[in-house]
């Protein structure tokens, strides 16, 4: 488990006063830098009241934990090999569209599962511009109080970023080994170097976020490149997090395909250079 010594008072000024705030996200569906079409929605509460009252009647106490990553970060990777072990179940973005009580429903949610450990997992935009969650801090501070465990995924954010903006522009956020897809030659992509670029100013903002929010609170770190990027590596990553579960871990195998192997970006190069150029403002920054 990670978490940091720094003063309570302190940790909350930073992060009220973070960069993150004064950064709007990018692409579709995102309306005035601060509004989410997923708020506009009644599915989120829709789901929340059919779980409220099954929890009326279904009251389980399985052992929990929160994934907590930006998009593109190797959850969806994460939550398949998870999924493979027997006696748990990682349910993806219950999150995705808002709800009344967060904190509640996922409680709630946990209680109607019938596994020994239950777990989901929640995007950083969506704790900001989806759940309105006003203090991340709290919220989360919460869910340890409630016994939750806390997975930090984290990724490179060139990668991150590209991955993001080549699946926003319309080519798709994963691929299966069986699709058809991954066996008829690479995509060929040319990112636009402007979205890009903003791409890249708002997440190495959030992940700066991410890790101020998280270094305060106990929390399992993984990272994309060491932990999930290469085959090899699955299953000590996965018998790593069943170590911190308490419970004990199953042979896992990944079916997803990295987008990136089957994706040709004709100006990779122009991409680097302007991720260096964000990246060195980024450091002149107060």
């Amino acid at each position: 488990m990670t978490q940091t010594s720094v003063s309570t008072q302190d940790w909350r000024a930073a992060l009220a006063d973070h960069p993150v705030h004064k950064t709007d996200p990018i692409g579709d569906p995102y309306v005035l830098g601060r509004w989410h079409k997923d708020r506009a929605s009644w599915r989120g509460y829709a789901f929340e009241a059919r779980v409220a009252l099954k929890s009326l009647l279904v009251r389980n106490t399985p052992a929990k934990f929160l994934i907590v990553a930006r998009p593109r970060s190797g959850t969806s990777l994460l939550r398949e090999l998870l999924n493979q072990v027997v006696g748990l179940h990682c349910d993806g973005e219950v999150l995705h569209h808002a709800v009344c009580a967060p904190h509640r429903f996922l409680n709630q949610l946990a209680g109607i599962k019938q596994a020994s450990i239950y777990g989901s997992k929640v995007l950083s935009y969506q704790m900001f511009e989806v759940q309105m969650i006003r203090d991340p801090a709290q919220f989360l501070e919460g869910l340890v109080a409630d016994d939750y465990t806390l997975i930090h995924v984290r990724r490179d954010t060139f990668d991150q970023a590209l991955s993001l903006t080549v699946a926003q522009a319309g080519h798709g956020y994963h691929m299966r080994k069986s699709d058809n897809a991954a066996t008829n030659g690479p995509r060929v992509v040319h990112v636009d170097e402007d979205i890009f670029a903003r791409q890249l100013r708002h997440h190495s903002a959030v992940l700066d976020y991410e890790d101020l929010l998280m270094s305060r609170l106990p929390h399992l770190r993984i990272q994309y490149e060491d932990d999930l990027k290469q085959m090899q590596d699955h299953q000590k990553t996965i018998d790593r997090i069943c170590a911190a579960l308490g419970h004990p871990p199953s042979p896992v195998t990944a079916n997803l395909v990295r987008t990136s192997t089957r994706t040709e970006i004709t100006n990779i190069d122009a991409l680097r250079a302007c991720a260096e150029t964000v990246l060195t403002e980024n450091r002149r920054d107060p």
